[in-house]
């Protein structure tokens, strides 16, 4: 993956959260009685909101951060997909756990949250381990 469409998706992770947190507000304003009667519902759809914006927001930090300390491209391109999968994963796990949910625990889809995780500590990890393709020059 290409560091600008990272920076893309990246920008476009954080519109998609950002966007559902307005969605929430309106219906949080509106009244809406599947929201606001189903309190796990709403605990986890603004869990996805939150962390999938703030996840998002991570990338963008990140797309910088390969680009700065020069890491090597085919490992780049790895960590790339790796921790926007994660992001997705965390932000969309979280709401599609709180939209089908069973009378008291969240909805298998929020086994997802784990995995996205694993899949964005691993890519931090990667980017702080690993070596410049060529040294920096100052």
């Amino acid at each position: 993956m290409s560091p600008q469409r990272h920076l893309r998706l990246s920008l476009a992770v954080v519109a998609l959260f950002l966007a559902m947190g307005l969605w929430l507000e309106a219906m949080l304003g509106l009244r809406s009685q599947g929201l606001l009667a189903d309190e796990l519902r709403r605990e986890l759809l603004r869990l996805g909101h939150a962390h999938g914006a703030l996840l998002g927001v991570l990338n963008l930090g990140l797309a910088w951060a390969l680009e700065r300390l020069c890491t090597p491209p085919a490992w780049a391109g790895r960590i790339r997909i790796a921790a926007l999968v994660g992001a997705l994963l965390v932000g969309l796990g979280f709401v599609g756990g709180g939209l089908w949910h069973g009378p008291t625990d969240p909805g298998p889809l929020v086994l997802a949250v784990p995995a996205g995780a694993l899949m964005l500590v691993s890519s931090l990890v990667a980017v702080v381990l690993l070596r410049p393709a060529e040294p920096p020059s100052q």
